[in-house]
């Protein structure tokens, strides 16, 4: 591949050892970077039964071969095994993490053992050093990030990470945050921070090719009113009040739908509410962050909006800030902790006091039982009903009773509830790039392993997830060949995902995982009484699993067949 030579850099925190080794070319072809060589990392370095916060469970940050090269291609992938959920969990970071990391020639960063004090991790350039953190240990993110950003893009966990809670993640460059509890691992290796800088100009193989497509690709941006009319004008908030109208904003813990102030938090109000200026990623043309001029803070995203506004009835903005601010501050999941609360509201069949909010997600970030997530949490109270989640993640605020592909998802995640892992609400509720019926499991099961090899290809690449919604397979073919030399047909970069995919598979059935996890909170199922009438219809749901299963290539528990793994070559 004439474009593209990297390497890369294992870490030993315990011993200080640092190994630099050209990256295997059959890997990134097979696996493309990202998630996908994230993932096979971690399946050679780390036993599926290993201790998640052992000091051998590996924190492997990866690029994608256009990272730093195409729009919309900045950030890096965060892969480890979850302590939260058991499972193999990456994570597509925004920012331009990724990009600095590219710039100095890593295709990968991975980070084992457990350092004898307080340690952060810099990369600059071609040198790379384990430098010692006691003045920084106990700081949260924001005090982190203001006293590193000058060293260049910071990844740090606050002190929710530093005592291991289980729902605590990175931030990076005090804006983007994720979710599995990575931040844990970082903290039971006493790591409190990667900073890279990087010192390497990122260019295409073939300049004139790739700046065509470049072209292209910003003007299906454009052309695409979910990116240029929704989120380029409103960030994620632009969802708010489609998802209300349509009934599918979840609230008190999933146990109700709608609410009666959507439009205090949708995009349009809290443009006009405040004076506001974009926060973009490094070449993203549409910047769907948005700063308060005022304060500086970034408003939250609709994940925060729904975490700590409807699905707690809060109709109160300025608490949400405040709870958004405290969960980027702290390392915090905001799904997650949003989650576990409204189902503690639940339990006491009452409101949340909005006075204790803020107290309450303190606490968790200074490691109180809740932030064990809502599963562990609610099954130590015999109470697991409570818990809404999938593999022991939390889901985000997208009713899976209005979107039934979307309820297919959460359920066959390798991740748990990750709605990103397969963004159904795309073509179920947006009708990009296509539309379906929403209410109906029928056929959904092709499309959405179709879907979810695609996703698995972006996230390899290092794409904004959003990027789905205007790109496809065929783009991303000639984005490689004209960007680092590499030549994969579409239906090539599909059986990568398929490759990616069945890895994570396989990881989980070996981490103890079966069939019987792919499933959803007894909740979400039609029940003979007008209470959940609603409901997904159980016997639909199963046949439609089982239908995956057959289009995966899988046996009737899930099980990747020796003829699906020798066809994708993970079999013998």
């Amino acid at each position: 591949m004439a474009g593209w030579k990297g390497k890369t850099v294992s870490l030993d925190l315990s011993s200080e050892a640092v190994t630099v080794t050209g990256t295997d070319e059959k890997l990134i072809r097979m696996y493309l970077g990202g998630r996908g060589l994230g993932v096979q990392l971690l399946s050679e370095l780390a036993d599926p039964d290993i201790n998640p916060l052992s000091p051998e469970n590996p924190l492997v940050f990866t690029t994608g071969l256009l990272t730093g090269l195409a729009p919309m291609a900045s950030g890096a992938v965060l892969t480890s095994k979850s302590p939260l959920t058991g499972t193999i969990f990456s994570w597509n970071m925004g920012g331009g993490f990724g990009r600095e990391l590219k710039k100095a020639g890593l295709d990968a960063l991975v980070i084992t053992g457990k350092a004898k004090k307080p340690s952060f991790v810099e990369v600059r350039g071609e040198e790379i050093k384990i430098v010692q953190a006691d003045q920084l240990w106990g700081k949260n993110t924001e005090a982190c990030t203001k006293a590193l950003k000058s060293k260049g893009s910071v990844a740090c966990i606050g002190r929710a990470g530093e005592k291991e809670v289980l729902i605590s993640s990175f931030v990076i460059d005090s804006i983007h945050s994720g979710r599995g509890g990575l931040g844990a691992v970082a903290g039971s290796k006493l790591l409190k921070a990667v900073v890279v800088k990087g010192d390497k100009e990122c260019l295409p193989a073939s300049p004139g090719k790739f700046k065509d497509l470049e072209t292209k690709m910003l003007k299906l941006f454009e052309a695409n009113p979910v990116l240029s009319k929704g989120l380029a004008n409103y960030g994620t908030p632009a969802f708010v009040k489609l998802l209300d109208y349509m009934d599918l904003v979840p609230c008190k813990n999933f146990s109700g739908r709608g609410t009666t102030f959507a439009d205090l938090f949708s995009g349009e109000y809290l443009k006009t509410s405040f004076e506001l200026e974009k926060e973009s990623c490094p070449a993203c043309p549409l910047g769907c962050k948005r700063r308060i001029m005022k304060t500086g803070q970034v408003l939250p995203d609709y994940d925060s909006l729904w975490a700590f506004g409807f699905n707690l009835e809060n109709q109160d903005f300025d608490s949400v800030l405040r709870a958004d601010r405290i969960c980027k501050d702290y390392g915090l999941d905001p799904i997650s902790a949003g989650s576990v609360l409204g189902a503690c509201v639940e339990l006491k069949s009452g409101k949340m006091d909005l006075r204790e909010l803020e107290t309450l997600l303190e606490a968790i970030g200074e490691g109180s039982e809740p932030g064990n997530g809502a599963r562990k949490y609610f099954s130590a109270r015999k109470r697991e009903y409570l818990s809404m989640d999938v593999k022991g993640l939390e889901l985000g605020g997208f009713d899976p009773r209005g979107i039934r592909g979307q309820a297919l998802a959460y359920a066959t995640s390798c991740h748990g509830g990750d709605y990103f892992t397969a963004f159904m609400v795309g073509p179920e509720v947006l009708g990009k790039p296509l539309l379906l019926d929403r209410f109906s499991l029928k056929g959904k099961a092709g499309i959405l392993q179709v879907f979810e090899n695609l996703t698995a290809v972006l996230d390899s690449l290092v794409l904004c997830p959003f990027s789905i919604f205007a790109i496809n397979e065929e783009l991303c073919s000639a984005l490689l060949h004209s960007g680092v030399g590499l030549e994969v047909s579409p239906a090539e970069l599909l059986k990568a995902g398929d490759r990616i995919w069945n890895l994570e598979r396989i990881y989980n059935l070996r981490a103890g995982f079966t069939w019987k996890d792919d499933t959803l909170p007894e909740r979400f199922f039609e029940v003979d009484s007008d209470e959940r009438a609603d409901g997904i219809p159980r016997q639909e749901f199963e046949v439609a699993l089982q239908e995956y299963y057959r289009y995966r290539g899988w046996n009737t528990e899930g099980v990747p067949s020796q003829g699906k793994l020798r066809e994708l070559g993970l079999g013998c």
